[in-house]
């Protein structure tokens, strides 16, 4: 299937879920709000590599090893990280706010698909042989566990704003952590 119609297919189903879903719906509004999460990490990744040499397998980027210079392999394996701290503080922007409901609901959703998705990197996804922990250990040369670990940090936070009551230096850490990531990895 040709990229355009992968990128049209992953883009149109979470605009038609959206037009779709009953008002009121909770569980689908958290749903989509995932989905978007999904959406916006997959195309960080597309927006970092549209110039380089990189080869698609369905959504997901298969960084290839024999072209890309290191720096260029690790500015798209973290486009999707940065793309995804980008959103979910957008989303704590909506939760701060006296919005609708369904608004909460979305940005609720998208800040538990960013917990979801690094919760993943940091699981069964971190030896991934294409995954954007592997490519950012092989770009930088620290081991996995240690882009894990600087992965998590943001995670862990958010999941106490979200969940909890934090003190009011948690958001700050937070942003500070995930702009000295997104900047780190734009400069290495």
């Amino acid at each position: 299937m040709k990229l355009w119609l992968r990128l049209l297919l992953l883009v149109w189903f979470p605009f038609n879920a959206w037009a779709w879903s009953p008002e009121g719906s909770e569980a689908s509004d958290l749903l989509l709000g995932g989905l978007g999460m999904v959406l916006g990490h997959e195309l960080g990744h597309l927006s970092a590599a549209r110039n380089k040499d990189v080869e698609f397998d369905g959504p997901a980027i298969v960084y290839s090893e024999s072209t890309l210079q290191p720096r260029a392999k690790l500015r798209i394996a973290a486009a999707g990280f940065g793309t995804q701290w980008l959103l979910s503080e957008l989303a704590f922007n909506v939760l701060d706010q006296p919005e609708t409901p369904r608004q909460r609901d979305l940005a609720a959703g998208a800040i538990l698909g960013h917990l979801v998705i690094t919760g993943a990197y940091l699981t069964f996804l971190k030896d991934d042989a294409y995954g954007d922990v592997t490519a950012i250990s092989e770009a930088t040369g620290y081991s996995r566990s240690r882009v894990a670990q600087w992965l998590a940090l943001p995670a862990i936070l958010d999941a106490w704003r979200l969940f909890g009551d934090p003190p009011q230096w948690v958001p700050h850490v937070t942003r500070g952590a995930k702009g000295w990531g997104v900047g780190w990895a734009w400069r290495w």
